[in-house]
């Protein structure tokens, strides 16, 4: 039996989130800095002599089944709008085998922040298109991806989370009206594994029902012109921090964390929430250079770059104060696919 599995990694956001979030990044160019991360969504599937498909998720512990060929029973309403979008499945079912088990499940929660669920999206369609035996464009990918998380199921955001989750890597993004250009930053390793060693990140809560919320009003926002010179702000230090880290200035770029998320914040007071100025604050005092929320705002992991004798010290104060501390790395791949071979389960009578 062929079993098929895929990931695709997260991502920091570093610089410039929000400018390719519509109509900004049409109206004006987006361009944002992140670097994919080694906490991935995870995808399996295996053949099933029972017809129909079935998706289980194994952190949210929930279940949802294809009951006819266009109606779910259950609540995993993202990887079933994929497999909505992408009904590659029913070319290569068979009488023996007519039905799919697709298992799943992220390495970080809903709502963290490093874009797990356009990993999701971006590794469910990477596995349909190895088991139909089809190849892709990448941006055309990226462009699926975004298309079903934010026009079919509304879930609002930008793009730069689907991009980062297939081309993965320290990237720069353009993002314009009718293109989105990769630049990746940089070759020399030396620099990643100097930043790395100067970053922590850390879980700080749930931001899930506040996502919603937050984007709207940070659109709002912006189509008032209330905050359009900050977007060109934050778009600003994109450049500059690109600048530093192929310098190998780390902590002139981490105090530039610090600028950027202080320009950030003026998108919408609910960026920042009691929490998460009290955490920024507990850093600050334990000598982080500067750090930001890795996502919209409201919650989820935040990042902190810090000299490297005081990492442990921030670290275990931050532990203290209730954040989870995760360990992490680069990676400088996006989305993989591979398939394995094992032996067909025995009959069980069912």
């Amino acid at each position: 039996m062929r079993i098929y599995k895929a990931r695709a990694p997260m991502r920091i956001g570093f610089f410039g989130g929000g400018t390719d979030v519509s109509p900004y990044a049409e109206e004006h160019g987006g361009k944002v800095l992140n670097c994919t991360i080694n906490l991935f969504v995870r995808c399996m599937l295996t053949p099933s002599r029972q017809p129909g498909i079935t998706i289980r998720s194994l952190d949210l512990q929930e279940v949802s089944r294809l009951v006819n060929e266009r109606e779910w029973d259950g609540r995993l309403g993202l990887p079933q709008a994929v497999l909505d979008a992408m009904p590659l499945l029913q070319s290569v079912r068979s009488a023996e085998k007519p039905g799919f088990k697709l298992t799943m499940f992220s390495d970080a929660p809903p709502g963290s922040g490093l874009g797990s669920s356009s990993a999701l999206v971006v590794s469910m369609l990477k596995l349909l298109y190895a088991i139909a035996g089809q190849s892709y464009d990448p941006h055309q990918l990226a462009e699926l991806a975004y298309r079903i998380e934010r026009v079919d199921m509304g879930i609002p955001g930008g793009r730069q989370d689907q991009y980062a989750a297939v081309f993965g890597g320290m990237c720069l993004y353009h993002f314009g009206k009718d293109r989105v250009i990769v630049e990746p930053v940089i070759t020399d390793p030396t620099a990643l594994m100097e930043l790395e060693s100067c970053l922590i990140i850390g879980y700080i809560g749930d931001r899930q029902l506040l996502t919603r919320h937050l984007m709207d009003d940070q659109v709002q926002r912006l189509v008032k012109g209330d905050t359009l010179r900050y977007h060109d702000e934050t778009k600003a230090f994109v450049d500059e921090a690109t600048r530093l880290l192929r310098g190998l200035r780390i902590a002139d770029f981490g105090r530039l964390l610090h600028d950027a998320w202080e320009v950030k914040k003026a998108f919408s007071p609910h960026i920042a929430p009691p929490i998460v100025d009290e955490v920024y604050a507990l850093a600050r005092r334990q000598g982080a250079w500067g750090g930001k929320i890795t996502g919209a705002g409201g919650g989820g992991f935040m990042v902190f770059a810090c000299p490297f004798d005081r990492r442990l010290d921030l670290e275990r104060a931050l532990t203290e104060a209730g954040v989870i501390v995760r360990p992490f790395s680069f990676v400088p791949h996006g989305v993989q696919s591979w398939t394995v071979e094992e032996p067909d389960p025995v009959p069980t009578g069912e």
